[in-house]
């Protein structure tokens, strides 16, 4: 089985370097980003070892960034959370949804958002914009998880072929009341699309 995550190891690595002496691991890293290519049993102990291991890592580079400022009563905003660790886990240890490893459910420690937007586009559009992972087929392998993970952790699904005006009211119309109420500035600047 090949198992393909990005991540930037920090407590696994001592697993990762292992698993590249056995002969079950290969890395490639691009934009500082770890691109492993595993070979580990489905079934086996090592496979959930590598889960829980790498989901440590995600909590302990989340938890800074994330909860301690929300116990310092500010405001976090921030993309690629925990939606995203999911979707390259699950991905990379090519199992389904429907039951999680331990590792994966150690996620739920993380504060849940109150609001939460995934807008949804192509994988070749994605694989052009950010090319993070070695093809365009482990961009489309991930769709599908996006969409089922993302609505069941309960964001907002938006579709990323519609303008960034369109998104934008989109987002203003959902957001908590209060929330945002300060400024009606942009969440983003856009880039103006080409003429065909």
């Amino acid at each position: 089985m090949t198992i393909r995550c990005r991540w930037r190891p920090l407590l696994s690595f001592p697993l990762l370097v292992l698993l590249r002496r056995l002969g079950y691991a290969k890395v490639h890293v691009k934009g500082g980003v770890y691109i492993v290519r595993t070979r580990i049993p489905r079934a086996s102990h090592l496979n959930s070892l590598w889960c829980l291991a790498t989901q440590i890592d995600n909590l302990v580079k989340a938890s800074p960034k994330v909860l301690l400022p929300m116990l310092l009563g500010l405001t976090v905003i921030s993309d690629r959370y925990v939606l995203d660790m999911l979707v390259d886990g699950i991905a990379g240890m090519n199992e389904d949804t429907t039951r999680l490893r331990l590792g994966f459910k150690l996620l739920k420690l993380l504060p849940r958002p109150r609001c939460s937007f995934l807008i949804m586009v192509d994988a070749d559009v994605a694989f052009k914009r950010k090319q993070d992972l070695p093809s365009l087929s482990d961009y489309t392998q991930r769709l599908g998880l996006y969409d089922d993970l993302g609505r069941k952790l309960g964001a907002v699904v938006m579709d990323g072929r519609e303008t960034p005006e369109e998104i934008h009211r989109k987002v203003w119309r959902t957001l908590p009341r209060g929330l945002g109420t300060h400024t009606r500035q942009p969440l983003a600047q856009s880039v103006p699309k080409g003429k065909p």
